[in-house]
């Protein structure tokens, strides 16, 4: 069974410092990607060999502080790198959040125990599973099959319950077809679903898309070496 969020263990700590160096930060976390080599090597020589470690050792305020004591980063700095790392970890939220799916759909799901995103994308991947639940529940199967999609494209990080709908009328259908999209296509593809639709997705532009699109990249690749584990 895939998990809805990916196994940070996945992620080396070289990994992530290029993801993090590739970054275009938002400036409140220009400070990431200031002294790299020094810092990261100050991570590498405590022990961290991947994201899980850097998140375990970051969990909490008295972590941080311990962690910079004994090394000599500092707590915002620090602070800063759990940000970061955990950006990587989808969050999951309701199924009421997609836009086009019936509230009683919602109600019915939730009386079974899947009541968001996570529940939902580990509960009812396969065809049998969806099929099951559909002879259960009354919910068509091919509006469980949309509503796995929706799932499955809320585990990139930036891409909520609308944003996931708007690319989905796009025609993308997984992380896999959103790392494959070329970025002006679809946000063109985006902005005419956004106008047909009404959707209120704010303004979206390329740098959404992009951030996006390198986000699914990470989710794919930690995909393909979790089926190898």
């Amino acid at each position: 069974m895939k998990q809805y969020s990916i196994d940070p263990s996945l992620i080396s700590l070289e990994e992530f410092k290029e993801l993090t160096a590739s970054r275009r930060m938002l400036p409140g976390r220009v400070m990431l990607q200031e002294d790299m080599e020094e810092r990261f090597g100050v991570l590498k020589e405590s022990g961290i060999t991947h994201l899980g470690n850097l998140l375990s050792r970051l969990s909490s305020k008295s972590r941080i502080e311990s962690f910079s004591a004994r090394t000599g980063l500092s707590d915002d700095y620090l602070t800063l790198m759990k940000r970061e790392a955990g950006s990587y970890i989808a969050k999951p939220f309701p199924l009421s959040s997609f836009p086009g799916i019936p509230y009683e759909y919602v109600e019915i799901l939730k009386s079974r125990g899947i009541k968001n995103t996570k529940n939902f994308y580990e509960q009812v991947q396969s065809d049998q599973q969806q099929a099951q639940l559909a002879e259960n529940t009354g919910i068509p199967v091919y509006r469980l099959k949309e509503l796995f999609t929706l799932c499955d494209l809320s585990r990139i990080t930036g891409v909520g319950g609308i944003f996931a709908r708007v690319i989905y009328e796009a025609g993308i259908r997984s992380a896999v077809d959103f790392t494959n999209t070329e970025l002006t296509t679809l946000l063109a593809s985006c902005q005419a679903v956004i106008e047909k639709h009404g959707y209120a997705a704010g303004k979206l532009g390329e740098e959404d898309i992009s951030y996006g699109i390198n986000y699914a990249k990470v989710i794919v690749a930690c995909d393909k070496k979790s089926e190898k584990k």
